[in-house]
């Protein structure tokens, strides 16, 4: 069995989902009962708005974690992401016949990402962490996760051979810092470090886009909110400089518009727009309470009597918006 080579600390704690053990690797019994005690803790949602949220660090992430919000991932992840990647889930150099060897996924979500890598790769060892523990039960034997702050340090033994990030809008103050200099330290030389992110302002090139529009509003509304609280969602247009400064190099970029809605006429773009606008009707009540309740201290029926048009705007196909979408990948020198 692969085993886990992190180094324990006093501030972390991690629980693992792997078939042969449900037992992290700790160094004292004293320890087991700590972490299964943070473990439980980390599992005790709370609720806000009518939705729950993570428990551990409980405030650094404002999008809740419930049923409908994992849902919502998984079908970004499986069917929108996938879609537009070819089935792809990387575009990192790796393949069955040069497979990575120790791979890390920051902010894993559901970790359907991870568990999707572990069947592809079965001789690597994948790891994924995030602050809520919402993963699977049943996972490929050579799959772990962990609960972990990816903003704090990270502590490792052994380097990684591969490092990815995915959609991790509003989940960390300085990405360049915190994941993308961490991630280059955390690499072995000539390891990988892949990120696909969303721009998520909403733009439009023919002047359809009303600014003064619902849609535009609330596109507003969420990027300067998530940049009161320190959060902020569109930073994926800077991986690529970011990338560079650290060190990285093979740097490649690949960028997509993703349409709001079904309003293009090519048949493929259009499609992705249809599921886009399912993912964003679906995603917005999340997307818009915690953050903008925080930020501006409105009430969770004044945010949803708002959005009632800006749903309007989204299935709106004269409307020709859309978001920029980014994947970025590099190599540590070596």
């Amino acid at each position: 069995m692969i085993t886990n080579e992190r180094i324990p600390s006093s501030f972390e704690f991690t629980f693992e989902n792997i078939l042969e053990s449900r037992t992290p690797h700790r160094q004292s019994p004293a320890d087991d009962e700590d972490s299964e005690s943070l473990v439980s803790s980390a599992r005790d949602f709370p609720e806000r708005f009518g939705r729950t949220y993570h428990a551990y660090k409980d405030g650094a992430y404002v999008f809740p974690n419930d049923d409908n919000e994992r849902a919502r991932m998984e079908y970004l992840g499986q069917r929108i992401i996938s879609e537009i990647l070819d089935g792809r889930l990387h575009l990192a150099p790796f393949s069955r016949g040069c497979p990575p060897k120790r791979v890390l996924d920051v902010a894993t979500g559901t970790g359907d990402w991870v568990t999707q890598m572990g069947d592809r790769y079965p001789t690597a060892y994948v790891e994924g962490i995030d602050l809520s523990p919402i993963q699977p039960q049943i996972v490929p034997p050579n799959v772990q996760f962990f609960v972990q702050d990816a903003s704090e340090p990270w502590e490792y033994r052994q380097p990684f051979d591969y490092i990815h990030t995915r959609m991790t809008l509003g989940s960390f103050s300085d990405f360049k810092t915190e994941v993308i200099q961490q991630a280059f330290d955390a690499l072995e030389p000539g390891g990988w470090l892949e990120s696909l992110d969303a721009k998520s302002m909403i733009q439009c090139d023919d002047g359809t886009l009303d600014p003064d529009s619902p849609i535009a509003h609330w596109s507003h509304d969420i990027n300067t909110a998530s940049e009161i609280i320190g959060k902020p969602l569109s930073v994926a247009h800077h991986l690529k400089t970011w990338f560079e400064e650290v060190g990285f190099v093979d740097v490649h970029e690949q960028v997509y518009k993703l349409p709001m809605n079904g309003w293009p006429t090519d048949p493929f773009w259009s499609g992705i727009g249809k599921m886009s606008e399912q993912n964003l009707l679906q995603g917005l009540d999340g997307f818009s309470l915690g953050l903008l309740h925080k930020a501006f201290g409105r009430t969770p029926e004044e945010i949803r009597v708002a959005l009632v048009d800006t749903r309007k705007d989204i299935q709106n196909t004269d409307i020709h918006a859309y978001q920029m979408l980014y994947v970025v990948w590099g190599r540590k020198p070596g």
